[in-house]
């Protein structure tokens, strides 16, 4: 069995074993939708009793497993249910509605701290000690140490805030015309592909000077610099390019982090994407929601991890014949 069989039959228990715990830990806070419900318009007993009856929430749990795991196998795309607090509207529904945010988010803010990483990876990996390399590594440990939602913040109070550049939350206004509204989405788009571009940054970052550090010592580096090519060609072509194999073994955690970071952007600028959703089906113990989009996001990490190793095996030729 090779590399990339190996990793997909991990991926496979990895998704299973996401599938269970998206069911349980939801259920492992205190109160469900019903009460939570309740407790917001003083209903009485038995009409919290009708809700319960109706979201299957007084069912024994091992029947809400079965019916839960019934309907993930036996559909596809993957049946959830109904959201509690936006009943009767199917989680799927939901999910996908919002997904499209998240995925901007996501996909922009990863692309460019490669790039910004690639960039200043390339200017700083044989100019050892220099400004550029002190405020490279500063920044990055700055932006890395810091809590994401502070980050955010800052960008929020500077540029919406006191300057007025960008809009304050949301991720479009209502506005007529496809032009319109696409200007409208990358304004608001803005401040929270920074904040998550910042955070990544710092990480990988770091992640890629550490590996260049070892790089530099190499027999091929040496022998680049013996044969007179400038710096920039030592630093990207030889330096940077090496020290990339880390980071692409690393895409699943990456991507992971994205998503953790975006779940506080999208809660602090109202974003209106899955994060947002997560907040929202967390304070009302909307499971079937929860469920739904911890599914998707568990593809999303597990299938960053799947195309990591697959280009890993591309960059590295050991690891096709194992």
């Amino acid at each position: 069995m090779n590399f990339l069989s190996r990793r997909v039959l991990t991926s496979i228990v990895v998704v299973f074993a996401a599938l269970n715990l998206d069911f349980i830990i939801p259920r492992l806070a205190p109160g469900n939708a019903a009460e939570i419900l309740a407790s917001g318009t003083k209903l009485p007993a038995q009409a919290v009793a009708l809700l319960s009856a109706r979201f299957g929430l007084n069912q024994p749990v091992w029947v809400q497993y079965a019916l839960y795991m019934q309907n993930i196998l036996t559909h596809w795309p993957p049946f959830f249910g109904y959201s509690f607090q936006f009943y009767p509207t199917p989680v799927s529904e939901l999910v996908f509605s919002r997904l499209e945010w998240t995925l901007l988010l996501i996909s922009v803010s990863f692309f460019l701290s490669i790039g910004l990483t690639n960039l200043l990876g390339g200017i700083t990996a044989t100019r050892r000690g220099g400004k550029a390399e002190s405020i490279s590594v500063y920044s990055s440990i700055i932006f890395f140490s810091t809590p994401a939602f502070w980050i955010a913040l800052i960008l929020v109070s500077v540029f919406a805030v006191n300057l007025r550049w960008f809009p304050l939350i949301g991720n479009a206004d209502p506005v007529s015309g496809t032009v319109p509204y696409l200007l409208s989405a990358l304004k608001h788009a803005v401040l929270p592909i920074a904040t998550m571009t910042l955070v990544t940054f710092g990480q990988i970052f770091l992640i890629l000077r550490g590996t260049a550090q070892e790089v530099l010592r190499s027999d091929y580096v040496t022998a680049a610099k013996a044969r007179g090519l400038k710096d920039w060609t030592i630093g990207y072509d030889y330096v940077v390019k090496n020290s990339l194999l880390p980071i692409v073994s690393l895409m699943g955690y990456l991507i992971a982090t994205l998503i953790s970071v975006d779940i506080i952007v999208e809660f602090v600028f109202g974003y209106g994407g899955i994060g947002d959703l997560i907040v929202d089906g967390i304070l009302n113990r909307d499971y079937p929601v929860l469920e739904g989009s911890f599914f998707y996001i568990t593809i999303l990490v597990v299938g960053g991890a799947l195309l990591g190793d697959f280009l890993l095996t591309r960059l590295d030729p050991r690891l096709r014949g194992d």
